[in-house]
C-alpha cells in the first residue's frame, strides 16, 4: 500500500510538465568499464533525467530521477526530488523574497561550490535520504535563510522526521559566497534523535593577471558526544591559466587533524583532448600507504560526449575519473555525456 501511495503522487507530479508553459529536460548518462586484466572487473552504465517546468507565474516543478545503475543487472529507479516550488513573494507583491517548496526532496543535497577534484572542501553531504518535506527559502539582497522540515509523522510515506536551517551570503564581496546550516534528525518509530551537526562553508572565485583561482573551505561539527569524530574540516584551492588547470585538496578531522592531500592536473595541448592525472595521499597515522591512489589518463571531448580512457591505482584510496573502484585498480574506459 505504501508503495501504490508514492508511485500515485510521483506519478502526479510526472504529468504536470503536460500543463506546463515552459519546459526544460536535461541528465547525465555515463558508462564504464575497468579490469586488471586478471579476476576483478567492473562496470557501471548511470543515467539521470532532470526535468523543470513553469506551472504558472508563481509555481515551477523540478524532478531529478537517479539510481538508473547498471541497467538490466538488478537496476531500479530511484527519484531523489519532485518538488514544487511556489513563489508566495510574488504572490503577495513582498519586497522579500517567499519561495515555499513541497514534495518529494533529498535534505543532504545543499552540497556547496567545490574546487577541488576529490572535493575535500564538501562538507554538506549529512542528514537523510530523500523523504517528503517543505522547504522555506525567505530572501533578501544578499541574504537568503532557509527552514526545511518533515515532522516525521508515522503515516507510512516515511517515519524519519529532520530539521534544518540554514543562512547564506550570496557575494557580499565580488566572487565570495558562504553559508552555515544545522541540521537535526532521527527515527520517530524508535524516538532516537541525533544531537545535530552545523555545517559552514565558502568559496571565493577571482582572477589575477590572466589566472582563474578558485578557493573553498568547509567545516562541520558534530554535536553528539558519541560521535568518532566530532569535527571535520576541508580546503580545495584550484587554479587554470592557458592549457594547465591545478586542484589541491586536505581536509581532516578530530581523530587525524591532517587525513587526507589530493592534487589533479590537467593539460589541455589540444582543444579536442586533455591529459589528466589525480593523486590521493593518506595522511593518517594508521594509513599503511601514504599513496591511496592514482589516476591517470587522456580525455578526449567528442563533441558533448566525454570519453575516458586511463588508468586507475589503488591502496584503498577513491578515484578522479575512472568509473568504478577494484581492489587493485585497472585500466578503464569510460563515456560521459551532459545532455
Amino acid at each position: 500500500m505504501k508503495k501504490l501511495l508514492v508511485l500515485s503522487v510521483l506519478l502526479g507530479l510526472l504529468v504536470l510538465p503536460v500543463f506546463a508553459s515552459d519546459f526544460t529536460f536535461g541528465g547525465d548518462a555515463t558508462f564504464g568499464f575497468i579490469g586488471d586484466f586478471g579476476d576483478a572487473e567492473a562496470e557501471t552504465a548511470d543515467l539521470t533525467f532532470d526535468i523543470m517546468a513553469t506551472i504558472d507565474d508563481y509555481s515551477s516543478l523540478t524532478i531529478n530521477m537517479d539510481g538508473l545503475e547498471n541497467m538490466g543487472l538488478g537496476s531500479t529507479v530511484g527519484i531523489s526530488k519532485a518538488l514544487v516550488a511556489t513563489d508566495v513573494g510574488a504572490w503577495l507583491g513582498l519586497p522579500v523574497g517567499v519561495v515555499v517548496s513541497w514534495g518529494y526532496d533529498d535534505p543532504s543535497s545543499n552540497n556547496f561550490q567545490v574546487v577541488s577534484g576529490y572535493e575535500n572542501e564538501d562538507f554538506f553531504d549529512f542528514g537523510p535520504a530523500e523523504y517528503w518535506g517543505l522547504d522555506f527559502l525567505i530572501s533578501y539582497n544578499i541574504i537568503e535563510v532557509e527552514l526545511a522540515f518533515n515532522p516525521g509523522i508515522p503515516t507510512g510515506l516515511g517515519d524519519f522526521g529532520y530539521i534544518l536551517a540554514g543562512l547564506a551570503l550570496k557575494e557580499p564581496v565580488a566572487g565570495l559566497n558562504a553559508e552555515v546550516y544545522y541540521f537535526q534528525g532521527g527515527d520517530v518509530a524508535t524516538d532516537v534523535y541525533d544531537m545535530g551537526n552545523i555545517a559552514f562553508d565558502a568559496a571565493y572565485s577571482t582572477e589575477v593577471a590572466g589566472i582563474g583561482l578558485d578557493a573553498g573551505a568547509g567545516f562541520m561539527l558534530d554535536l553528539d558526544d558519541a560521535a568518532a569524530d566530532g569535527w571535520a574540516w576541508g580546503f580545495g584551492l584550484a587554479g587554470a591559466y592557458d592549457m594547465f588547470a591545478l586542484t589541491v585538496g586536505l581536509d581532516g578531522n578530530e581523530t587525524d587533524v591532517l587525513a587526507d592531500l589530493t592534487a589533479t592536473v590537467e593539460v589541455a595541448p589540444v582543444d579536442m583532448a586533455t591529459l589528466y592525472v589525480g593523486i590521493a595521499m593518506d595522511l593518517r597515522d594508521a594509513a599503511a600507504d601514504t599513496l591511496a591512489g592514482a589516476d591517470f589518463g587522456v580525455n578526449a571531448h567528442i563533441g558533448a560526449v566525454e570519453a575516458y580512457l586511463g588508468y586507475l591505482v589503488t591502496n584503498g584510496g577513491g578515484d578522479y575519473n575512472a568509473p568504478a573502484i577494484i581492489p587493485d585498480g585497472g585500466m578503464y574506459i569510460k563515456f560521459d555525456v551532459n545532455y
